[in-house]
């Protein structure tokens, strides 16, 4: 997984007021099948954990052929900037 020094710098503001600096990268159930999910959560034991700019990165074993080509970035919108997981697989 790669991260863009914009999302570690809105995951720093974002998580500024949590007692954990850690983000957790696991699958989760999508509509068509697992798809990636992102959660604040301290690293398993079996995490690839990787420390970029003061914050944890952990990606779980059963996500990390699924996050290998994906790039943690944000995206301004209408609504305001959020997370998005760039080459990302669509299962449906």
């Amino acid at each position: 997984m790669n991260i863009t020094n914009e999302a570690i710098d809105f995951m720093k503001a974002a998580l500024a007021e949590e007692a954990t600096k850690s983000v957790r990268i696991c699958t989760e159930a999508g509509c068509c099948g697992p798809t990636l999910g992102l959660v604040v959560a301290a690293p398993e034991d079996t995490d690839d954990v990787k420390e970029f700019d003061g914050l944890t990165f952990a990606v779980a074993k059963d996500a990390e052929a699924m996050a290998e080509n994906v790039t943690l970035d944000v995206e301004s919108t209408g609504d305001g900037v959020s997370l998005v997981l760039r080459g990302l697989q669509q299962t449906c």
